[in-house]
């Protein structure tokens, strides 16, 4: 475990600066250096978060005062950018999705293997009390045997937003932002990797899923359904159904103020809280690097983790007839 872990982050947008607001409240955690594709952006961030600021991503990452990287690129850089940050010896948390397809992931944390750094994706829920409660309760059968996931997590941006999440070849629209949560989540519960997967989604005129709906067979008796997007409001919560009960969180993904109720069968429900603030909830991921920092991975999201996401993620695009054009081939 590392006591204390200097940071980099890579970009100026609205998720750097919800782990920059993280780190300020980190136990382990330290903002040094930043990296936009302008120094006054890189400024102006570090007005507020702290760091010295660069005007480009290389010179955060040739910065000898930096441990770990925080990659906050559009998800069509984190293939380039998990590799040079690995080729630069630094530890890696990188925002989700991963890579536009598994092809990509494989190739990418080949290198970071091959340079022998920390590798996380950035699915900060996983780090969280709640998560890990949740898993330990399926795995002790609080309710059985699990037969059912139903889950969700959308929001309402309007049509005109400006954003590379609205750009189909860039890997926009809701399965690889939000509905990613969906999906690794799903696949906690489970233990196990879909055997089918069906994505059914409405794709605009810009080539990005705005709405969709998702299910997955999972080996044994066991399916599950999803609900996201980026132009509807959603109820983001998730409902797990087992042989001899239900769970049901109702903030599963921010944990700002959530309630997990497990109802089990001949007995009266138990009801677990809790309550973090934004910047707790990407402390808590941060510090979770630096806890896991010698073991190269993080037991809550490890590498395979994060392959199998991809391949499931693929699966579901496939069926949809979802294609960016900016992924690599095999």
């Amino acid at each position: 475990m590392a006591d204390k872990l200097n940071w980099g982050i890579l970009a100026t947008g609205g998720i750097a600066r919800q782990f920059a607001g993280g780190l300020k409240v980190s136990k382990t955690g330290t903002l040094v250096a930043v990296g936009s594709r302008t120094l006054e952006s890189a400024q102006k961030f570090t007005e507020t978060y702290g760091g010295t600021p660069y005007g480009s991503y290389e010179e955060v990452l040739a910065d000898p005062n930096v441990d770990a990287v925080y990659i906050a690129l559009p998800h069509h850089m984190h293939y380039d950018w998990t590799i040079k940050c690995a080729e630069a010896g630094k530890a890696i948390l990188c925002e989700k999705p991963f890579t536009l397809n598994a092809i990509e992931a494989e190739r990418a944390l080949t290198e970071v293997k091959k340079h022998g750094v920390f590798f996380m994706e950035a699915f900060m829920y996983r780090c969280h009390p709640q998560t890990i409660q949740l898993k330990e309760l399926i795995q002790s059968g609080a309710i059985g045997e699990v037969r059912v996931v139903n889950a969700e997590f959308g929001f309402h941006a309007g049509k005109e937003w400006t954003n590379f999440r609205t750009d189909g070849a860039y890997g926009g629209g809701g399965l690889m932002d939000v509905g990613t949560y969906c999906v690794s989540m799903t696949r906690l519960v489970a233990g196990a990797e879909p055997k089918t997967a069906h994505y059914c989604a409405y794709i605009g005129d810009k080539g990005y899923d705005e709405i969709g709906s998702g299910c997955m067979k999972f080996p044994g008796e066991f399916t599950s359904s999803f609900g996201t997007g980026i132009h509807v409001n959603l109820r983001n919560d998730l409902t797990i159904y087992g042989t001899e009960g239900s769970i049901h969180i109702s903030d599963p993904w921010k944990v700002s103020k959530s309630v997990m109720t497990v109802n089990k069968r001949g007995s009266d429900p138990q009801v677990f809280e809790y309550k973090s603030t934004n910047d707790e909830l990407y402390a808590i991921e941060a510090d979770t690097v630096a806890q896991f920092l010698e073991a190269k991975e993080c037991p809550y999201m490890t590498v395979q983790d994060t392959i199998d996401n991809m391949k499931a993620l693929d699966m579901l695009r496939k069926s949809a007839g979802l294609h960016f054009a900016m992924e690599a081939a095999e």
